[in-house]
Parts: structure tokens; C-alpha cells; sequence
């Protein structure tokens, strides 16, 4: 019985993982300029699903979705997989320490606590990381003066002030703070959906085949659960067929720019012969990541519904039969 209810978690931290790793890939895709920063830098919330991890699965399970979801960005990258690392170190330092905060002790205020305390933490961490690795890359595809240029058009003299080292002090003045606000903006969405989800897809009780006597409420909840595993699960095969839809028709739908711009990217990579076999492996995954992802939240969402209205049945029969006993 233990190690049932023990396969059946693990079935369970699998599927929320999958499913916040997909999610996690469409959200980094969908980036947008920022007022007041140079263009090449961009924001996102694909740290809010491996944020909702770490709080529901555990600390490390969000590491694992930082690692999943910037493996399948990595061929789709202008940056040779810099910017994918880059991105996976700094939002595994936030959601690490959020979510060890957390699993102390389970509280709103912890779950504050540990989301400032990693967003503080991954913006200091920006600034040794983009010096050290990130911009010396990116020298390869922009020369450092003009990198330079670019902050200083948004605010003039800002590579001469507080040090002599013009790039930490662009790095100091723009990006930390970006870092910072981006992290805060994670972390209020996080707690704004975030309870309202632990009770439905990311449930504990979501997969799990309990042997003890339930409550006609409490077999209503736990379908309506597996309902919405269901209902997210053809959301993500319906981000799929949007994905084919485009690659069909490029005109008509040429207003989703991210993703004309991801079915674009792989086309290209999957036609340039001096690609590695394995980072086209890697695309036609990322390609396929939502509807994989998607149909296993069908399958394990409707498997399980059936098996939830079997139980009702059975129940509900014994009930009836032990009334008839009395009588």
C-alpha cells in the first residue's frame, strides 16, 4: 500500500513538472522590451511556473523546471546557449531559496520571506554572472562600446559614475534593479494564483488513490480537480495545434510573433547541415514540449477521473447494502 501511494506521487510530481516546464517554455518565448533599458533586454515570467513548483513539489523540483524549460528555449537562442545558462542560474538561486524558505514552514509569510530573499539574492548574483560570462559572449555579436552606447542613450554619463569600470557600472544602475523588479513581479503573481491552484491542479491529493472512505464533497472536489489537470491539458495541445497553425499558414497568423519567430527558428536549425544531430533532437523536443506535456495531463487526468467515479460507485454501493443490513 506505501509504495502505491508512493508511485502514485511520483506519477504526480512528474505530471506538475511536465506540465510547469511546458508552460515555463511559452512563457520565455513571450518577451517584451522594457521601458528605460537598452533593447536587447527583455522580460518574462517564465520563473512563475518553476516559482509555483518549488512551493507545491519542493525546492529542487524547481531547479528542475528552470533546467527543463531553458534546455528546450536553448535552440531557439540568439546567444550559443550564454543567455540559456545565464537564465538557468539566476532563476534556480530565486526559486531554491524561495522554496527552501517555504518548506520550513508553510505560511504566506514564508512563502513572502523566501520569494524576496531569492529575488534579492538573484539580482545580486546578476551582476558577477553578466560581467564574468554573459557579456563577454555577447561581444561576439556587439562590440562592448556599442553595448555601452546603448545604456548611455538612456542615461547619459552613467558609464563614468559610481567606478572607472564602465560595463559594471551599466550593470549596477540598469540591470540588478531589472533583475530585482522581475523577480518581484514573479513573486506577486505567484501569490496571487497561487492558492487557488494548490487546491486544484497542483492538489496533493490530485493522483492519488486513497483506500479511505471519502465524503460525497470530497469526491466532488477531487473530480473537479482532475477536470482542470484535464482542461490545462488541452490547453497545452491547444498551444500546440496553434504552433502547427502557424507553420501552415504564416500570413494570416504572422500577428503571434513568438510563435512565428520559434516555428522560424526551428525550420532554420533543422535545414543548416552543420547543426549537431543532438540540438536538433533538442528542437523538435521544445517543438513538441506542450503537446507532450498536454496529453499526459489527459491521459493521467482522465485515467484517474474514471478511477475516482469507480470508487464513488463502489462506495456509494457499500453504503446502500450496509443500510439494507441494518434494516
Amino acid at each position: 500500500m506505501n509504495t502505491k501511494v508512493k508511485s502514485h506521487e511520483a506519477v504526480r510530481r512528474l505530471t506538475m513538472a511536465a506540465m510547469l516546464s511546458a508552460i515555463a517554455a511559452v512563457l520565455q518565448l513571450i518577451e517584451v522590451s522594457v521601458p528605460l533599458m537598452p533593447s536587447f533586454i527583455k522580460l518574462d515570467l517564465s520563473d512563475l511556473p518553476a516559482l509555483l513548483g518549488a512551493y507545491s513539489l519542493g525546492p529542487w523540483w524547481g531547479v528542475l523546471i528552470e533546467l527543463v524549460k531553458n534546455l528546450l528555449h536553448w535552440p531557439f537562442g540568439s546567444s550559443a546557449g550564454v543567455g540559456e545558462i545565464c537564465n538557468f542560474l539566476l532563476g534556480s538561486v530565486f526559486v531554491l531559496i524561495a522554496g527552501l524558505v517555504y518548506a520550513r514552514r508553510k505560511s504566506r509569510g514564508t512563502a513572502v520571506l523566501g520569494a524576496v530573499l531569492g529575488t534579492v539574492a538573484m539580482a545580486v548574483a546578476s551582476l558577477p554572472l553578466n560581467y564574468f560570462l554573459v557579456y563577454p559572449v555577447y561581444t561576439a555579436f556587439m562590440p562592448m562600446d556599442k553595448i555601452v552606447q546603448a545604456y548611455e542613450a538612456i542615461l547619459g554619463g552613467v558609464a563614468k559614475v559610481p567606478t572607472s569600470n564602465s560595463l559594471f557600472n551599466c550593470l549596477l544602475i540598469f540591470n540588478m534593479p531589472f533583475t530585482l523588479i522581475k523577480g518581484l513581479m514573479n513573486m506577486l503573481v505567484c501569490l496571487l494564483i497561487y492558492k487557488p491552484l494548490s487546491k486544484t491542479i497542483l492538489s496533493k491529493g490530485l493522483l492519488t488513490e486513497e483506500k479511505t472512505m471519502l465524503s460525497g464533497v470530497d469526491y466532488r472536489k477531487r473530480k473537479r480537480n482532475l477536470r482542470i489537470l484535464i482542461g490545462v491539458g488541452i490547453l497545452l495541445l491547444l498551444v500546440q495545434m496553434f504552433i502547427f497553425a502557424v507553420k501552415l499558414f504564416p500570413e494570416a497568423l504572422a500577428f503571434a510573433k513568438p510563435f512565428v519567430k520559434m516555428a522560424a527558428a526551428r525550420d532554420q536549425l533543422l535545414a543548416d547541415p552543420e547543426k549537431a544531430w543532438y540540438l536538433k533532437a533538442l528542437s523538435v523536443l521544445a517543438f513538441y514540449a506542450a503537446g507532450i506535456s498536454g496529453a499526459l495531463c489527459i491521459v493521467l487526468g482522465a485515467v484517474n477521473l474514471l478511477r475516482v467515479k469507480k470508487r464513488q460507485t463502489e462506495q456509494t454501493a457499500k453504503e446502500k447494502n450496509g443500510t439494507n443490513s441494518v434494516e
